[in-house]
């Protein structure tokens, strides 16, 4: 997502995806990708707009199909250091609201190969979906917030009779 007061992206849900089939990509240095996913979940990821690709695709809205992740100059490493996973490939899409980028969705990984043109279009349908599910839970919070307001100044005005 953009925090656009502070012009970073920011996670607050990494999923590392623990598969027994693939126990070479889900397994970290640290310790084992349970108790790094576990810390993870705990913690909040940020970084500058325009970082890695993730950050270009938020700042330029454009997607990224990356087959070579640590060849690719734009590449942001810090995650994998932090995270103890290793990036191969990458299919990095805009969630867009109204026009706007308000976040970007990452696929990393595909198991057999490198993400197809097919995967960027059914990619593409899962971001539109991943926007619309986004603007109703952000109309959902600012009526929450106005009821909130709105129970408060009737206890003022009960108060005053």
């Amino acid at each position: 997502m953009i925090d656009s007061k502070t012009n970073e992206l920011y996670a607050t849900i990494f999923d590392v995806g623990f598969d027994d089939d693939i126990p070479e990509r889900v397994n970290s240095p640290n310790g084992g990708a349970q108790e790094t996913n576990e810390k993870l979940k705990s913690e909040e990821i940020r970084f500058p707009m325009g970082t890695g690709i993730a950050g270009l695709c938020a700042l330029t809205g454009e997607v990224f199909n990356i087959i070579d992740a640590y060849s690719d100059e734009r590449f942001n490493r810090n995650i994998d250091q932090l995270t103890g996973y290793r990036t191969d490939t990458i299919l990095c899409m805009p969630i867009f609201i109204r026009g706007s980028v308000i976040g970007v969705v990452e696929m990393v990984n595909k198991r057999v190969g490198y993400f197809s043109k097919e995967d960027e279009e059914a990619f593409e349908t899962f971001a539109v979906y991943c926007g619309l599910a986004l603007h109703h839970a952000k109309l959902y919070d600012k009526i929450r917030r106005s009821e909130k307001k709105y129970r408060v100044a009737l206890e003022v005005l009960s108060y005053h009779n």
